[in-house]
């Protein structure tokens, strides 16, 4: 018996042999997807359409996202491309992001409900999350995309939902300007055109039509500073007269005048001249004599405009910026809404909206004479700071 089937086993062997070579060549293989009938994201939105909206412009293609494994035969899922646009209030560059996405493509989704039915639930869903009313989103019908489609608008985007046949995709673009809203539609819609249900992807009739420039949002940011006519004239906070009554001994020189501007940030700054003068300088000097030798004592006086705020808010964050790396130390008392005592002799005072300086330099190398000068610094700004209005 054991010799016997030792003989016959190899004999079902090899007659079985035909019948599994036969086997092998006859059975179909599983049938993957067609590659041409996969949505491509990046077929969907080409740098192209970008480069036609956003003339001149550098853009930067992130490349394609694959569809997940489990999902079946992968496909380009989603698109990003970055987008280098102007700021509107630097001379820097920001970059702003555009993409596409498949949310749903029926070669991978058989089985569930239908592409009408999908959407129908996606968008019943946005309709749920815009109506809290802790979130600006603001949801609208949109007409001519594909079958049916809807445009999202929150604070930092305008997104796309549209279908067309039996895929369901999302087009995002960074908020920029005006030209955000028509851009978007414009790239779902060739979107839409790229699209066939049953064939996959197809070229579109027509090309985007490309816009002629780029438009720079408007800064619409509050000045910083305010209105020149509000900047005081320094030559009249503090008269000649005045400063020849706190320095008798000495010959007083007419005041030097300093004229200024004030800057209104934005991308390309503008500049405005104010009318009246922002320093003003005097010269006070004496000729003595000391250790036998005659010397020239000096003294300058000056009255400096640092700065008049659009709001009181920024005129105290600057005058303790300014308090702070003068490294005024000792506050002075009586002086406005807020004053302080620098090593220099100079005296920093906030009164409303305005920022001022005084100060009596000389005696920097003989502790009398730097204490006289901050004596008569001290009595100048009294009547500086009078003079300033809140």
């Amino acid at each position: 018996m054991l010799a016997r089937s030792a003989f016959v086993t190899p004999l079902l062997l090899i007659l079985a042999a035909p019948a599994l070579a036969q086997t092998a060549t006859t059975t179909a293989a599983p049938e993957p997807a067609a590659a041409s009938k996969a949505p491509d994201a990046c077929r969907l939105l080409p740098q192209a359409d970008l480069e036609a909206l956003f003339p001149g412009r550098p853009i930067t293609a992130k490349g394609p996202t694959l569809s997940p494994i489990y999902r079946g035969p992968q496909y380009a899922e989603s698109c990003m491309y970055s987008i280098k646009l102007p700021s509107p209030t630097s001379k820097m560059d920001h970059a702003r992001f555009a993409s596409v996405t498949v949310i749903r493509w029926d070669g991978v989704a058989r089985g569930r409900e239908t592409p009408a039915q999908a959407f129908a639930s996606i968008k019943a869903t946005r309709e749920k999350v815009a109506s809290d009313p802790r979130l600006t989103l603001k949801l609208e019908p949109l007409t001519g995309i594909g079958d049916e489609a809807f445009q999202e608008t929150n604070t930092s985007s305008v997104v796309i939902r549209a279908r067309k046949d039996d895929l369901i995709y999302a087009v995002s673009l960074d908020l920029y300007s005006e030209q955000t809203p028509p851009n978007a539609l414009a790239l779902a819609k060739q979107a839409a055109a790229r699209w066939q249900g049953g064939t996959g992807m197809v070229d579109a009739a027509t090309k985007v039509a490309a816009n002629s420039a780029v438009t720079i949002p408007q800064d619409t940011r509050p000045s910083s500073v305010a209105p020149a006519e509000q900047w005081p004239d320094a030559c009249a906070l503090l008269t000649p007269a005045e400063v020849k009554a706190a320095f008798p001994e000495m010959t007083v020189s007419d005041p030097r005048k300093l004229m200024g501007k004030i800057t209104h940030e934005s991308r390309e700054n503008r500049q405005e001249a104010l009318p009246n003068p922002i320093g003003c300088q005097f010269d006070a000097r004496r000729t003595v004599e000391k250790d036998g030798k005659r010397t020239v004592e000096l003294n300058q006086i000056q009255v400096s405009v640092r700065n008049v705020a659009a709001s009181e808010e920024l005129s105290k964050r600057w005058f303790q910026s300014a308090i702070k790396v003068s490294e005024a130390k000792t506050p002075v008392e009586g002086l406005g809404d807020e004053a302080a005592l620098d090593i220099m002799n100079r005296i920093h005072i906030r009164k409303g909206l305005a920022t001022v300086d005084v100060r009596v330099s000389g005696g920097e190398r003989d502790q009398a004479l730097h204490d006289q000068a901050k004596a008569r610094v001290g009595e100048l700004a009294k009547l500086v700071a009078g003079r300033l209005t809140k």
